[in-house]
């Protein structure tokens, strides 16, 4: 409401923004939007961070659960030497060990999470000719 009174009393006083309040004011809120982006980005990045990063303790307990799939018959001897070798790389490196659905599948790895899903109804052949 008091910017339509300043802006209605130009012809009285001059123009309003090159009143210090104004100047001031412009600068506050200019201020105000900077900081608020900086908090927004800091707090983005730390849930990101706190997110993905997995703890030994979370890694250890990833380990046992194979162990007792190696013990059990259902995973190989192979399967269980790999994935002992990918928890052993996320704990000496835990920033590059965990790769992201567009990452390229290292040797042996899979290139995608999932397999495609197979078409619903069969392709009919094409009429003869």
């Amino acid at each position: 409401m008091w910017v339509w009174a300043l802006f209605a009393q130009v012809e009285e006083k001059g123009d309003p923004l090159r009143r210090p309040e104004m100047i001031i004011a412009i600068f506050a809120l200019a201020a105000v939007l900077l900081l608020g982006a900086g908090v927004i980005y800091w707090v983005d990045k730390w849930r990101k961070r706190a997110s993905t990063t997995a703890t030994e303790g979370e890694e250890v307990g990833a380990l046992t659960d194979y162990r007792d799939m190696y013990e059990h018959g259902e995973i190989t001897e192979a399967e269980y030497a790999e994935l002992r070798r990918r928890v052993a790389e996320k704990i000496k490196n835990p920033a590059t060990a965990t790769p992201g659905p567009t990452a390229p599948a290292q040797s042996g790895e899979r290139a995608t999470v999932n397999p495609p899903v197979p078409p619903t109804r069969p392709t009919e052949p094409p009429p003869p000719t």
